[in-house]
């Protein structure tokens, strides 16, 4: 089957829409309209079926992947590079070993980097500083911990939570002065992914 007509498929197995995934992609609306229906552009990125394949769970190869660039002997990944704000703006890439990535998250094609803006979870985390984070398609698995969560304009960095008594849980700062939410319905909570690596400058 050709990459997008596979690509096709999952998205309307999994009751998405053409708009949603280009937005996931950082990408126009229209971008993958344009890909299943008109073959523009030819190909995706290699960067863009990582990020897919994570998304509706399936091997790269099924919408046209292939190994990554290698430097050396050692083999390198592209990692996307989140805007804290909730642009649908483009975007950036990091490269990355993909032996480190792999030691640090069974699911490396669903890694990306998100920095932090903001004074919210200091001293934990400052700005400036930059987030691995594991991305999730839905709460299956959380537990306490450090978390990128969606808000209405932004993607941004709290500490989860969980009520034990009920589908409830909190959302926390770590600085005294910004606010936290306290029992908060699960779903009412859009995560984006948990933090699995923290970057700090060293003062």
């Amino acid at each position: 089957m050709e990459p997008r007509d596979a690509l096709d498929g999952l998205i309307a197995e999994r009751g998405e829409t053409y708009a949603s995934i280009s937005r996931l992609l950082g990408r126009n609306s229209a971008y993958i309209q344009q890909f299943i229906k008109r073959g523009s552009p030819v190909r995706l990125e290699q960067s863009d079926i990582a990020l897919l394949a994570s998304h509706f769970d399936v091997p790269p190869e099924v919408l046209g992947g292939r190994d990554g660039p290698t430097v050396g002997q050692r083999s390198i990944v592209k990692v996307p590079v989140l805007s804290g704000k909730d642009s649908g703006s483009r975007p950036s890439w990091r490269l990355v070993d993909a032996d480190w990535l792999a030691r640090l998250s069974d699911q490396p094609a669903s890694v990306a980097i998100l920095p932090i803006v903001g004074e919210a979870m200091e001293p934990a985390l400052c700005n400036g500083d930059e987030v691995m984070i594991g991305r999730m398609r839905n709460q299956e698995g959380l537990r306490e911990g450090l978390y990128a969560i969606r808000g209405s304009s932004e993607i941004f960095v709290r500490r989860i939570a969980l009520d034990p008594t009920k589908n409830r849980l909190t959302v926390l700062t770590d600085h005294p002065a910004y606010p936290s939410w306290h029992g908060i319905q699960r779903k009412g909570v859009d995560v984006v992914g948990r933090v699995i690596w923290i970057g700090a400058r060293v003062p």
